[in-house]
């Protein structure tokens, strides 16, 4: 792979903004999934919209404001309730970091062997999610990338020059497949969002063998 090259989706492809609570907590059952099969899914970062914290309730509030809160408060506590239950910390939900860096050294691990790049997406997301991670720093990215065994030689002018190429051109080519929101799994020519999913795509990529999932 060359620096100039733009990351078309190669199915089976999923979808990840470091950001993104969704997408953290789809990493442990998406690697599992991957281990447990035997398949290896493209992983690729998007740029999506950060999560809309749930205003105050106010007593003047219409039915619709109302349940626009309530939805947003439940998934609020959906997504902590299942943070504790994969041992995992979230800390603020709602922090809109630029993780443009963190998506650039997840298409320059692609260099490396396969488990790199899992160990890379592990490292970020617990240290960001954690607070342990300057996201917007570029030697902080190249330490992780170092410590997950990736060659960082290139790292700062890919940075500076074709990383950013390759990242946009990313983002537009999964903006074309009708990825909007993470984590989105490509497969067998559709889109699926959310781990909920996840069921779905097992039997799809194994064939198709037994009952579907209902």
């Amino acid at each position: 792979m060359s620096d100039t090259d733009s990351i078309a989706p190669v199915e089976p492809a999923v979808c990840i903004d470091f950001k993104n609570p969704k997408a953290y907590l789809a990493l442990a059952p998406t690697l599992a999934l991957e281990q447990s099969i035997g398949v290896q899914f493209d992983w690729l970062p998007i740029a999506v919209a950060g999560l809309t914290r749930p205003p105050d309730a106010r007593p003047d509030e219409d039915r619709g404001t109302r349940h626009r809160r309530l939805r947003a408060e439940y998934n609020d506590r959906d997504l902590r309730r299942y943070a504790r239950v994969y041992g995992i910390e979230l800390g603020e939900l709602y922090r809109n970091p630029d993780v443009s860096l963190a998506s650039m050294g997840l298409l320059w691990a692609k260099r490396g062997r396969h488990d790199a790049q899992r160990r890379y997406l592990q490292v970020v997301f617990e240290r960001l999610f954690g607070g342990r991670l300057d996201v917007e720093n570029s030697a902080a990215i190249a330490s992780i990338l170092a410590e997950v065994d990736v060659e960082t030689v290139g790292w700062d002018a890919y940075v500076a020059g074709a990383g950013r190429r390759s990242f946009d051109a990313t983002c537009a080519a999964l903006r074309e497949r009708g990825v909007f929101d993470v984590p989105a799994y490509l497969v067998a020519g559709d889109v699926f969002f959310g781990r909920q999913h996840l069921p779905m795509i097992r039997w799809l990529l194994d064939g198709k063998r037994g009952e579907p999932p209902l």
